[in-house]
């Protein structure tokens, strides 16, 4: 605990260490008692540094999961997330995230995003590090169950600076692991200049297109959105029910708020000799009124 505090030290910010044992979580009162003391130390600007309590434990080596609570930081750091409502769960290694297989081999790739139908049983983990309990595995087992309680994980190297800023602000670094990964799987994996390749060609493709193609796929585009209102709206609705539980100011849900008159409505000047689509679409802040959009050829 000593080089947390003489590190954090160094940038003014207080820690404190918090001690716990697998028994305090068999008491159904003690998540309560648990929120209120972090809560308490964050709003003191205080970071809470958890910890087995090592001196009272009665775990005996070889260690083991006998409790089916926690048995090693990793799923001490799951526990702590689930009881404490956490937004993401971040985890760092000696490596750069979960690999295909052991790090040093050089034919292994990193895996980007963890679902576990596809990748539970094609993973080789290799040797775990020597020092900690449960290596990497230990780590993805954790990661897995605070993805399946609602908590996303993210496995990535303590070593690479800035890593925790940059896993926030949503970079590709590290391995995340989500309950609804699955669902993002891609049966070909494209990488980001594949990806601003493929871009760039359609672009073309677009500018090379007549005014009359280029109507039609505006055209196109404020048909469907007619057609599917009901279900635009239907979605919108969930997702202002999500932000609303996720305590968003109003003011912000309020902008996200769709009509159906913000939807569907679309009119054709055709007098113009490049019809100008006017479509009102959804109600962000940038485009509150009317879209404008001209098919004018550039």
């Amino acid at each position: 605990m000593a080089i947390y505090d003489t590190l954090f030290s160094q940038l003014d910010v207080t820690s404190s260490q918090l001690l716990v044992t697998d028994r305090d979580f068999r008491d159904p009162s003690f998540g309560h008692q648990l929120r209120e003391t972090v809560v308490s130390l964050l709003d003191l600007k205080v970071i809470p540094v958890f910890n087995e309590n090592d001196a009272i434990s009665t775990r005996r080596a070889p260690y083991e999961d006998s409790s089916g609570i926690f048995w090693d930081n990793d799923s001490l750091a799951t526990l702590l997330a689930k009881e404490l409502d956490a937004d993401l769960l971040i985890m760092l290694s000696d490596v750069e995230g979960l690999y295909s297989g052991p790090p040093s081999d050089p034919q292994s790739k990193i895996i980007h995003t963890y679902i576990n139908e596809k990748h539970g049983k094609l993973i080789n983990f290799g040797e775990k590090s020597r020092v900690g309990r449960g290596g990497m595995q230990a780590k993805v087992a954790a990661a897995v169950t605070a993805a399946s309680k609602g908590v996303p994980a993210v496995i990535a190297s303590g070593f690479v600076t800035d890593s925790i800023i940059k896993i926030m602000r949503g970079e590709k670094i590290g391995t995340l692991f989500h309950n609804e990964a699955n669902v993002w799987d891609c049966s070909k994996e494209v990488t980001t200049r594949e990806m601003a390749v493929a871009a760039k060609d359609c672009s073309r493709h677009l500018q090379n297109l007549s005014s009359e193609e280029r109507k039609k796929i505006l055209l196109d585009i404020a048909g469907a959105l007619d057609a599917n209102v009901d279900l635009i709206i239907s979605e919108n609705e969930a997702d202002l029910a999500a932000a609303q539980d996720s305590g968003y100011e109003k003011s912000l849900v309020a902008r996200m708020t769709l009509k159906a008159g913000k939807v569907g409505y679309l009119y054709i000047s055709s007098s113009q000799q490049y019809p100008f689509i006017y479509l009102i679409m959804f109600g962000h802040s940038i485009c509150s009124h009317y879209i404008f959009v001209d098919n004018k050829p550039c």
